[in-house]
Parts: C-alpha cells; structure tokens; sequence
C-alpha cells in the first residue's frame, strides 16, 4: 500500500524533475555552441598573442640553438664551476638586487629602509627574468603601489629614467669594447655601426636627460605642444596613450635633487659593474676559450637588445641569439658559443628563484 501510494505522489515529481534537467542540459549544450561561436574581443586576442607568441618565438629559436649542439655539453660545462664560484655567483647576485634597490629607493626619494624594498626589487628581477616582452615590470610598479604607496604613474617614471640611464653607460660600454676590439670586427661590422651609432644614441639620451633635468618647464611646455592635437581626439586610444605619457613626463620633471641624481647614477654604475663583473667571473670558472673582452662586448650588446620588449618566456632565445651571433664572429665555434650563453643563462635562473621566493616571504605582515 505504501509503495503505491509512493509511486502514484510522487511519479508526477520524477517526470517533471527529469524533463527540468533535460532541459537544462539542452540550455547549456547551446550556451557552450553560443559562446564557442562569439569571436574572441581584442584583449582576449592581445592575451593571447602576448603569452602565445613569445613562447612560440623561444621554442623555435630555441630549437635552431640548441640544435647545433650536444645538449649534454650544458650539464656537463655547468658541473666544472666549483662550489666556492657558484656561491660567489649567487652572492654578487644578491648584491646586484641590493644596488638596485638602492638605486630605486633614491630615484623615488622613499623614506622606508632598504631592507622593504629590496624585496619588491628581488620579485621584480625574478618576473622579468620569466615573463616575456618586459611584462614583468607590471610587478615592479604594483608592488611599489601596494607597498610603499608610489604612484602608477610615478613608479613608470623611476622605470623609464632607470632604463635610459642604464642604456647610456651600456652604449659607453659597447663603444668602449668596441674599440679594444677593433682589429677583430674590422671585416664584420661597420665603424658607423660599431661607434658612431652608440655615441649619437648616448649623446642624444644624455642631452634629453639634462635638459628634462636642468629646464623642466621648457620641456613640458614643448611637450604639450607637440601633444595638443594628439589630445584633441577625445575618447581615442591616441589621446589616451599621449596622456598617459605627459603624466610620465611631469614625473620626470619632478627630478630635481642634485644629491638624488647623483646618487642614481652611482648606483646604476654599480649594478652594470656587479652584472657584467660576476657574468665574466662565471664564464671564465666554467673553463670555455673565450677572451673575457670579447665576453664583456656580446653581453653589452646583448643587454642593450633586450632593453627592447623582445624577450620571450624565460627569456630563452632572444638572450642567446645575440650573443652566440657576436661571438661566433670573433671565431668562437657556434656550438662553444651556445653552451656558454645557455649555461650562464640557466645559472641566473637559478639564482632569481631564491630571491624572488624571498622576496614574496618577506611581504608586509598586513598584506
């Protein structure tokens, strides 16, 4: 009796519960062909294209690298540094991360000690040695936003007045190597290529930096004069993008310390020394036959190139390129060429990882 009094109350329920979830299913069958055929909009494509792109670039260069080689030399170059040189390494790293932070800390004028903004430099070097096309400077201006309270705008600035300093004493370094290099790169490459381009480029950053500097409402008058039509198409990308940069630009007017400018150039000497000096230590303890000067003049070369948003993920590629190209014009073999710029690379990947990861851990305890 129970049983039928069951199935007579509640059968009608088990009907209408089964066609609610075949319809159910039936909406989301055609949601799923909906949404699978709306075009992807222009953020998902730009998405898409910044992370799939750069890492289509890295495995082909990659492969056209590593192809030439035995890619048992690398494990097998790395094991012949010793213990005391690959702590030397991960030490003159950290203070390479420290000279910057101390770099940072002046050009932004921050009262916090070093000791808070170190970290936010180690995460920043840690994401811009993995992230391609110079994305990882995203970190460094949001963690000096979330952190230390700098500006958007203003954290831009420091970025932007840090690269140009640094690409003036790259491109003094260059030429300088250059010209000990002389004889070898007679026959390669061309002297306007090798001197008279690096020293126009120097010259003309060096003169924008101090008239930026010594007549700040001069250049943004001429500024926002050559931006005036820019900025008279409302509601554009244009406008939007000229704005943005006169917001930069006031920034870097706002630099007038004389103590404060000087301190940022000799901290940015600093970390070039710290950077190529433990580079050309490690190479010359892996035991290749590379003459240092001509080392020193493709990482030069190399770091100017990757000032450019060109890197890729992990920056593998467009970090060898360059340099295995330079060397293998000074008669080093492509595939001795190779396996020192992949193993130098490797051994600074490895060295970030600790100091990204402590970077992170040593966040504000409110955060």
């Amino acid at each position: 009796m129970a049983l039928r009094w069951s199935a007579k109350y509640l059968y009608p329920f088990s009907i209408d519960i089964s066609r609610l979830w075949r319809e159910d299913t039936d909406k989301q069958k055609i949601s799923r062909i909906h949404t699978a055929s709306v075009p992807l909009d222009k953020k998902q494509i730009q998405r898409v294209t910044k992370i799939g792109l750069p890492t289509v670039l890295a495995i082909v260069i990659a492969y056209f690298l590593l192809k030439e080689i035995d890619i048992q030399e690398i494990p097998k170059t790395l094991s012949r540094l010793s213990l005391k040189a690959l702590l030397i390494g991960f030490g003159c790293y950290g203070v390479l991360v420290l000279a910057k932070a101390l770099r940072f800390r002046a050009l932004l004028n921050l009262d916090s000690g070093v000791h808070k903004v170190f970290p936010i430099l180690a995460m920043h070097t840690f994401w811009g040695n993995i992230l391609p096309m110079r994305t990882g400077d995203v970190s460094y201006v949001y963690l000096m936003q979330r952190r230390q309270q700098v500006d958007a705008t203003q954290g831009v600035a420091s970025l932007l007045v840090a690269s140009l300093i640094d690409l003036v004493l790259l491109m003094g370094l260059v030429v300088a190597t250059a010209w000990h290099l002389r004889a070898a790169l007679r026959d390669t490459l061309s002297g306007t290529v090798l001197y008279l381009i690096p020293l126009l480029m120097g010259g003309g950053l060096v003169a924008a930096i101090v008239f930026v500097y010594a007549a700040p409402h001069a250049c943004m008058r001429f500024a926002e004069g050559c931006a005036g039509p820019l900025l008279a198409l409302e509601k554009s990308p244009v406008s939007w993008t000229v704005d943005k940069v006169l917001a930069v630009l006031r920034e870097l007017t706002a630099f007038r310390s004389n103590q404060r400018f000087l301190e940022v150039w000799v901290y940015s000497v600093l970390c070039l020394v710290i950077r190529f000096g433990f580079q050309c230590y490690l190479v010359a303890e892996m035991g290749v036959d590379i003459p240092m000067t001509e080392v020193l003049f493709a990482l030069a070369f190399t770091n100017v190139f990757n000032l450019l948003p060109v890197q890729t993920v992990g920056n593998f590629g467009t970090t060898e390129f360059p340099f295995v190209w330079l060397l293998n014009h000074f008669g080093t073999s492509i595939e001795i060429a190779t396996v020192t710029g992949f193993s130098l690379h490797i051994l600074i990947l490895i060295y970030c990882l600790p100091l990204g990861a402590s970077g992170f851990l040593m966040k504000p305890k409110e955060q």
